[in-house]
Order: C-alpha cells, then structure tokens, then sequence
C-alpha cells in the first residue's frame, strides 16, 4: 500500500475528499487545526440543485434530510427563476445549515477509515518524487507524516497554497457582511425579515430557520472593507444594518454568535504543484451566493478522489490527474465570473435599477431562464468540448431507473463510487428479453476487464436520457454516449479508467 494521503483542513471540500478516497480502500489523514467545531458559525446555508444531488449520489442526503427545509428556488442577483424546467428531473434547492452537512461528512469519511486529527495543523512540508513529509504542530507537540499527496482544503488564508507558492489573484467590488445565529423563531419575525432579498438601498439580506427559535441572519453591504481582525462585531452593529437594508427596525433579541465575513473573489493560479493539489475554498473564494460556492466544494473533492484513487492504485492513464486541474480550474473562473456579475447587478442600486429591470423582462424568455437556471445551479458545467452533443461531459438526470432487479434510479446506481456503464436497451440484443444485471449485453464481455473500477447497470429507455448507452464517471459525469456495441466505448474506457486488467 501507498502512504496515505494528507487533508489539511477537516471542512466540506477535506471531509469529501477523504469519504471519496475511503470508496476506494485509500488511506487518509484529515489534518483540522481546530480542537473543536465552532458550532456552525458558517456563512454557507444553502445547498443548490447540483450540490443536492452530489450528494445524493453518495447516499449522503439521506442523514441529513431532517436538518434542510425547502428553499425559496433559484435566483439570479435575487432575480427568482422558473424553476419549472428542472422539476422531476433534477433535485430542487434545499436550505441546510452547513455544520449539519460537516458533521455527517465527518460521520461518513471516519465510517470508511478517515484518520481525522482535530487540533493538527500544519506548519510545513517537503516534497520528492515518491511523496510528501508534512510537519504538523498540536498540543502535545510536533509531529511529522509521510504521506503520498497533500491536499490543501485549509481555507481561502490556505497556508498549503502559501507554502506551495501559489498565486490567489483577485477582484470585486469591496463588501463586508455579517453572519449571526439569533434567539428568535423564524416564524415570529416580520416578513420583511423573513427570507431572502434584494434590498433596494443596495445590498443584501437574508435569514433561515437554524432551529426552533434560533434565525441565521446574513447581510452584505458594499462600498465597504472589511475591518482589521480586532474589530470585533456586534450584535447592535448587526441590527443597524439589518434596519438599513429592509428599512425596517430588528427586534433587538440575543445573539448566539456573529462573525464578518466577505472580501474579493479570488482564483489560484494553478490547483496543482507536483504533489501538492488544492482543493475547495483553498482554491477559490467568491461571495457565498445561490450556493455556488459550497457546491464548487464538494464538485473539487468528488472530481479529484476518483482520479487521486487511479493513480494510487496503479490503474490511471499518466495524464488522469492533470485532468483535475484542466476541468476544476475553468469551472472555478466561471462560477466566481457568475458571482461577480450577481453582485455587479446590485450595487451602486441607482446605476443598476434599469439594468435589473431589463434581466427581469429578459426572463420571460425561456431560453434566457433556462440558461441562467443552469448556470446558477452549474448544471451547466461539461467536460466535453464545446461542441459535444448531450448528455456527453455533463450530469445525467436524477430520474427512475427500471431493470431486471426492480427499480432504482441515476443517483442510486452512483452510491459505490465507481465508473457506470448504464444499458438503456433493456433487452438482450434485440430480442425483448431482459438481461441481468448487464449479463449478456453487447458490451458486457469489452467491460469485463474493468469490472473492478466499473458496474454495468442494465434498464428501461428512459425518455430524458436521450442515449441508448452511457459512461458515467464516478463524478456522475458522462463519459461516452452512444450503442451499447460502439467500438469507440473502448477508447474511452481507457482514457478515464485506464489499460484493462490481463
């Protein structure tokens, strides 16, 4: 066996990464800095249509389906779309608390052998061509680990990028928001406090329900940098901005906790450097809007563990790994270029009015929306060339799978982590009989070779899969499309899954 890989950063993008890593039997060590959790004191509330399903192709919805609550949809800049194009074929948007989404992560990745060290951190590292030796600072001391890889899921301060000499280039409009968790049931409050808005003076407001009697509160206002780490917030600092942005007063109940947050949006240079890989907030930083950036989180860790596992376990194509960086980085740039538009229709409000005005009436069409819809849900996102036909290099409908075993669906068929190769003839070349379980099928006998980083899954057509047979990735993107006896599903066999076993 390898050394293992070392997580710096025990948050979304590490805890995915090394739950991914554990799918594949590869040994993990999730460095967290601090000792304890600080009690969900996190601007991330939300999780969008494809961090949804992400994680239901993991089977990881299911623990924490009690803690979400239904979200108001898909926004633009606070512009609300017709969701209507994605129903029954995709997840909607869910609100959830993210220290609920870190707490099962964390129950899931130790599950499948995360040696997870809170109050670790890391303070250096070397690098040669057969790994990685990592110093490591807790408070009995410090420490050092040879590991295969590090991974920087530390942050946007990542003290991996700053050791690896990384560049974290960026730009916006200055901003500074406050976070907050107050004693007061979501019910209970005005409606304009209720929920989230654009707010006319220019900024942004938002609260949901954290618990029974407990309302998160969000603001951001622009035109305005963050203060030094000394200036600590306050809770009648938090009500004075609230009663800016809704030009309503807000009752003046206890505050649990509150925090700043806010800053430019920022992408790395490069998320590689020999063994050193970035992932998550490490990566890319951007205001936390539409719930694009937790998503971006969890895309980085459930696009990299495949890939990582590959190259560990002897089977990857030598350019595998690259292909994290070629897709992830591109991804990175578009979602923060999203972002930054979302908030350069907000402020200055006066210069913005008409145009917000104009994307409103632009709406109404449905091509713009569906096209906003999946970008602000980044359904939108394809590893295919530009001018591929679908589904190829993108996600495949959440809908029903029907085969000889009964019924399961895109998602369910995912939860193993491995490569899919999904039959939708339903029938034994030609002949209407059904196969099991891919026994049979023109290209069961080609897939056998592979059959340890890939399952044949056999089912019904299925009407909005427009293919008779895909490759899904064990991200859930699809990989080859066409007949089930197409010569070129070899080749692309081995482009992401390497030579076939002898």
């Amino acid at each position: 066996m390898s050394d293992p890989v070392i997580i710096s950063g025990g948050g979304p993008a590490g805890l995915m990464l090394a739950h991914e890593l554990g799918l594949w039997g590869i040994e993990s060590i999730v460095l967290e800095r601090h000792a304890t959790r600080d009690g969900g004191r996190s601007v991330g509330q939300a999780l969008n249509t494809t961090a949804a399903e992400l994680l239901d192709q993991r089977g990881l919805l299911d623990g924490i389906r009690e803690h979400t609550a239904p979200s108001q949809g898909t926004h633009f800049s606070l512009l609300w779309l017709d969701s209507t194009p994605l129903e029954d074929r995709h997840l909607p948007a869910l609100l959830l608390g993210q220290e609920y989404l870190e707490r099962e992560l964390e129950h899931r990745a130790v599950k499948r052998g995360a040696d997870l060290r809170p109050g670790h951190e890391l303070t250096g590292f070397t690098q040669d061509e057969s790994g990685i030796t990592v110093t490591v600072r807790s408070a009995d001391g410090e420490y050092r680990l040879r590991g295969s890889y590090l991974i920087g899921a530390d942050g946007e301060n990542s003290v991996v990028r700053e050791l690896a000499g990384i560049g974290f280039p960026g730009s916006s409009q200055p901003n500074c928001g406050l976070v907050a968790d107050v004693e007061i049931d979501f019910g209970a409050l005005e409606e304009i406090h209720r929920g989230a808005r654009f707010c006319p003076i220019g900024g942004l407001y938002s609260s949901v329900p954290v618990e029974p009697g407990v309302t998160r509160v969000i603001t951001v206002e622009f035109d305005t940098d963050l203060p030094g780490a000394s200036v600590a917030p306050t809770a009648a600092e938090l009500r004075a901005g609230v009663e800016r942005l809704n030009e309503q007063p807000f009752p003046d109940v206890p505050v649990r906790w509150i925090r700043r947050y806010g800053g430019p949006s920022r992408v790395a240079d490069r998320f590689q450097d020999e063994r050193v890989l970035l992932v998550g907030d490490s990566a890319h930083t951007f205001y936390p809007l539409a719930g694009l950036r937790i998503n971006l989180c969890l895309q980085d860790a459930v696009n990299l563990g495949w890939k990582l596992a590959g190259d560990l376990l002897g089977w990857a194509p030598p350019e595998l790994l690259d292909t994290y960086t070629a897709e992830r980085r591109p991804a990175a740039v578009r979602a923060a270029s999203a972002t930054d538009t979302q908030l350069a229709l907000i402020h200055p409000v006066k210069r913005v009015a008409p145009v917000r005005e104009l994307v409103t009436t632009l709406l109404e069409f449905p091509d713009v929306n569906r096209y906003l819809l999946e970008l602000s849900t980044e359904l939108d996102v394809s590893y295919a060339q530009p001018d591929a036909a679908r589904p190829l290099g993108r996600r495949l409908p959440h809908v029903a799978l029907t085969g000889p075993g009964g019924t399961s669906s895109v998602p369910e068929v995912q939860h193993h982590g491995r490569g899919v190769f999904l039959d939708l003839t339903g029938s034994n070349a030609g002949t209407g009989t059904t196969t099991d379980a891919g026994a049979g099928t023109a290209a069961a006998g080609r897939l056998a070779p592979w059959s340890d980083r890939v399952e044949v899954v056999v089912a019904e057509p299925v009407a909005d899969i427009d293919a008779r047979a895909v490759l899904l990735r064990p991200d859930g993107h699809v990989a080859w499309a066409g007949e089930p006896d197409d010569e070129m599903l070899t080749g692309a066999l081995r482009q992401w899954f390497g030579s076939p076993r002898r």
